[in-house]
């Protein structure tokens, strides 16, 4: 077990939170962080001990600095160290931009990019050489995808902050890097093609070269390669994981102009509904 890393993945209790613990159980210990579903954390923990990882469930809310500070003492009281950490929990409201509320825009900045910053400041001190940071950005980061335009602006600030982390902390020989998955089977997706416009879920299909939505655990390998000792000289850059769909363009633009079209009578999710993996 002496050469076994620990990883921490928030986001982790379901969907490719979950996905990613699991690959990296092969060489990783796991912290698994959840910010309500206790069960659903305890049953991956429960996964990641069955392929012999050793694996601990910690609550956090992502946007609070003392749950921050708890999720990062908990890793190093729990292992005695960190090597990985992959930030993939996220949380925002689905609505036009023009629609959103000041506390829309701040709790979505807050779980996403703000949270990411503090959790990099807090682990980077004890990442050893090595080490490696994964953000899970997305789709909305480039393109404007209905609804969620704040969630998107977030995202891309991810990628920003990918790009400069991976200068400041090469000398150290630490990597940093994003992974932009397409649609991938998940409650998220389906919640979307429930509450979409039209045939969504057929044409966001047609737009995928390979004509098929990605397993979570497809999009994970992806993040375990950039964990593993492997991938020590890729840095600073986000790999898009989507079928081909990012190359033909997507159905963004013309879903974004039904969507707004359509504004007064199409299905909406309330302003106040969160998503997180």
């Amino acid at each position: 077990m002496a050469d076994r890393r620990v990883a921490l993945v928030t986001g982790s209790s379901r969907g490719l939170g979950r996905a990613v613990a699991l690959a990296l159980a092969a060489d990783h210990d796991v912290v698994v962080h959840y910010r309500r579903q206790a069960g659903a954390a305890d049953a991956v923990v429960a996964e990641l001990r069955e392929r012999g990882a050793r694996a601990v469930a910690a609550q956090a809310e992502l946007e609070d600095p003392e749950h921050l500070e708890r999720l990062v003492a908990a890793t190093l009281d729990g292992f005695g160290r960190i090597d990985t950490f992959v930030a993939n929990g996220a949380a925002g409201a689905f609505l036009p931009i023009t629609r959103a509320c000041r506390h829309h825009t701040y709790r979505t900045f807050q779980t996403i990019v703000t949270s990411f910053v503090d959790l990099v400041r807090m682990l980077s001190p004890h990442l050893p050489s090595g080490g490696r940071i994964v953000a899970v950005s997305g789709a909305d980061s480039r393109f404007a995808v209905s609804d969620h335009g704040l969630i998107g602006a977030a995202k891309a600030g991810l990628e920003s902050l990918v790009r400069n982390l991976a200068v400041e902390l090469g000398p150290r020989q630490i990597t940093v890097n994003a992974v932009s998955p397409g649609s991938f089977h998940s409650e998220s997706l389906e919640l979307a093609f429930e509450t979409g416009v039209g045939d969504i879920a057929d044409r966001v299909l047609r737009s995928i070269p390979l004509g098929r939505f990605a397993d979570p655990a497809e999009i994970a390998a992806v993040v375990a390669f950039l964990c593993s000792p492997a991938a020590g000289y890729v840095t600073g850059t986000t790999v898009t994981v989507d079928g081909g769909m990012a190359a033909g363009g997507g159905p963004w633009t013309s879903l974004q102009l039904e969507s707004l079209s359509g504004s007064e009578d199409a299905p909406r999710r309330d302003p106040g509904d969160q998503v997180g993996r």
